[in-house]
C-alpha cells in the first residue's frame, strides 16, 4: 500500500472508528453495519486494507441456517481456550458488518491483534468478503430454501458459496446436507461433520414432503434418515452422491443430556436437532484446531445464546414460549414446529408468522410453511391453535387446517397488535404458551406485556 494510499486508509478507518463511537449513544442506530458501511462508501475493498498477524487464524461461517449460534459456539471456543477473537457475533454478517468489527478491533494503523478472526458471513457476500480476508477454514452449515424472493433457490446460493472456495482452506462441511456435501465433491481438503439418526425423525411422506433434487446430477435423493427437511444420511440413487464415509456425527442422550463426538463425551445445554448441528460444526473446527477437551466442554459451559432467539415471557399465570423463526425460511420454522411438538403437556400455539413481500410483480404470502410438517402437532395436546397477522393470518389458519387441524381448535386474529393476543390469551386456562415468530414480532410482545402489567396493577 502506497504512503497515500496509507494515510487515506487511515483517515477512513478513524472516520470508522468516530462512527462507532456515535452510535453507540444514538438510540435507533446500528452500531454494527453504520461504522463499516459509510468507511465502505469511502475506501473501495476496505477490508483488505486491515493487517492481522501471519499466525492469525481465519474462520468463516456460512450457510442458510444456524450461522449466528455456529458462529458464537467458535467464538466462545476460542475464548475458553485463552485465545484473542475479533469477530462479528452480533450477526451482522454482509460485507458492511465485517468492515464494522474489523473498525471495533484494529489499531490506528489499521492492525488487528488477534489470535483468531472468527466471522459470520451472508452466503451472498461470502466471495467478496473471502477475496479480502483470505480465510483458512470456512464452515458451511446448510443450503436450505432461504428468502426465494432475495436468493432464489437453493442452487443459486450453492453456486456463489462453490465461487469462494478455494484450495487453500480447509472446508468444514455438513456431510448430511447433499448440496453442502457436493462442495468437497472432488476436493482432499474437506472435513465433514453431521448428526446421528434423532429418534421420531423418519421420513416424511405426502402431499407437503419437501424433495431434494441431487446438486450434482438433478436425480432423486434417497435418505436413510432425515433430521430436518432433507438433512440427514443420504444418497443419490443416479449419480452415487452420498454423504460422506469420513462424517464425524454426534449423537446425544436426551436422558443424560451427553453429547458424544470422536469418542469424547461432553455436558450440553441445548437439545434441539438444529443445535445438534452447530455443536457438530463446532466440535470438528475444535479437532481441526487441535483444542483439547477441557476448553470444549468449559466453551459449551460457558456459551450463550444471543438475546431475542429463545425466550420465556412471564405474563400473569401465563408462561409464553417465544422461539424465533427466520422470516421466510422454511428449516427455522420446522425447528420451531418440532420443538413444540416434543412437549407433551397442554399448551396454545400462537402463530405470527411474517409475509414473503416480493418484489416486482408485487406478491404477498406464506408459502415457505409448506415446506414444513406440522403433522404432529394435532397429536400432542394443543387446546388452542392462534394465528395472527395483519396480512396473512387466515392464510396460517388454512395451512393447520390441510394438517388436520380442526375449524373449532383456531381462533384468528387480524392484527399485529400484541395487546390484542394478550387480551385473548385471558380466555384460556391453559399456562403453557408458545409463540413462535420474527424477531421484530417478538420485541413488540415484550413492549406489550409491560404496558399489559402496567394496566393489572391499577
Amino acid at each position: 500500500m502506497g504512503v497515500l494510499k496509507s494515510i487515506y486508509f487511515g483517515i477512513v478507518l478513524i472516520i470508522g472508528k468516530i462512527i462507532l463511537k456515535l452510535t453507540a449513544i444514538m438510540p435507533g442506530v446500528s452500531g454494527t453495519t453504520w461504522p463499516g458501511g459509510i468507511a465502505g462508501m469511502l475506501k473501495k475493498n476496505i477490508l483488505s486494507s486491515f493487517k492481522y498477524g501471519d499466525n492469525t487464524r481465519v474462520i468463516v461461517v456460512t450457510g442458510t441456517g444456524g450461522k449466528t449460534t455456529t458462529t458464537g459456539m467458535i467464538s466462545q471456543l476460542v475464548k475458553s481456550s485463552g485465545k484473542s477473537i475479533c469477530t462479528n457475533v452480533e450477526g451482522a454478517n454482509m460485507y458492511r458488518g465485517v468492515a464494522t468489527a474489523f473498525i471495533g478491533s484494529s489499531k490506528l494503523s489499521g492492525r488487528i491483534n488477534a489470535d483468531y478472526i472468527v466471522l459470520e458471513v451472508d452466503e451472498r457476500y461470502l466471495a467478496m468478503v473471502c477475496r479480502e480476508v483470505k480465510p483458512q477454514i470456512l464452515v458451511v452449515n446448510n443450503i436450505l430454501k432461504d428468502q426465494s424472493q432475495r436468493n432464489g433457490e437453493p442452487g443459486v446460493i450453492l453456486g456463489k458459496i462453490s465461487s469462494a472456495i478455494n484450495d487453500s482452506m480447509l472446508l468444514v462441511l455438513n456431510g448430511d446436507d447433499p448440496n453442502v456435501a457436493s462442495l468437497g465433491k472432488g476436493r482432499k481438503n474437506v472435513r465433514y461433520f453431521g448428526v446421528e439418526n434423532q429418534k421420531g425423525a423418519g421420513i416424511e411422506t405426502g402431499v407437503t414432503a419437501v424433495s431434494s433434487p441431487c446438486p450434482v446430477c438433478g436425480g432423486a435423493i434417497e435418505f436413510e434418515y432425515d433430521n430436518l427437511l432433507n438433512i440427514g444420511k443420504f444418497k443419490c440413487g443416479k449419480c452415487g452422491l452420498m454423504a460422506d464415509q469420513t462424517v464425524n456425527r454426534v449423537s446425544f442422550d436426551k436422558a443424560t443430556g451427553i453429547l458424544s463426538f470422536m469418542d469424547k463425551n461432553y455436558k450440553a445445554k441445548f437439545f434441539t436437532t438444529d443445535f445438534m448441528y452447530c455443536y457438530s460444526a463446532m466440535l470438528t473446527v475444535a479437532d481441526a484446531e487441535g483444542i483439547d477437551s477441557q476448553s470444549i466442554q468449559k466453551s459449551i459451559d460457558a456459551f450463550k445464546l444471543p438475546e431475542g432467539r429463545v425466550e420465556v415471557l412471564k405474563v400473569g399465570d401465563k408462561k409464553i414460549n417465544y422461539l424465533r423463526i427466520k422470516q421466510e425460511t422454511p428449516v427455522t420454522l420446522q425447528s420451531a414446529l418440532n420443538v413444540v411438538a416434543r412437549d407433551r403437556k397442554p399448551k396454545i400455539v400462537v402463530f405470527d408468522l411474517s409475509e414473503v413481500v416480493d418484489f416486482t410483480p408485487n406478491y404477498t404470502g406464506m408459502y415457505y410453511a409448506y415446506d414444513c410438517n406440522f403433522g404432529d402437532l394435532p397429536h400432542n395436546n394443543v387446546q388452542r391453535y392462534i394465528c395472527m397477522s395483519k396480512v396473512i393470518c387466515y392464510d396460517t389458519a388454512t395451512r393447520l387446517v390441510l394438517e388436520g387441524v380442526s375449524k373449532d381448535d383456531i381462533t384468528v386474529l387480524p392484527t399485529a397488535d400484541y395487546t390484542l393476543l394478550l387480551n385473548e390469551l385471558e380466555k384460556y386456562d391453559c399456562k403453557n404458551v408458545y409463540l413462535l415468530t420474527w424477531m421484530h414480532s417478538y420485541y413488540d410482545c415484550v413492549n406489550s406485556i409491560e404496558k399489559y402489567e402496567k394496566r393489572m396493577e391499577q
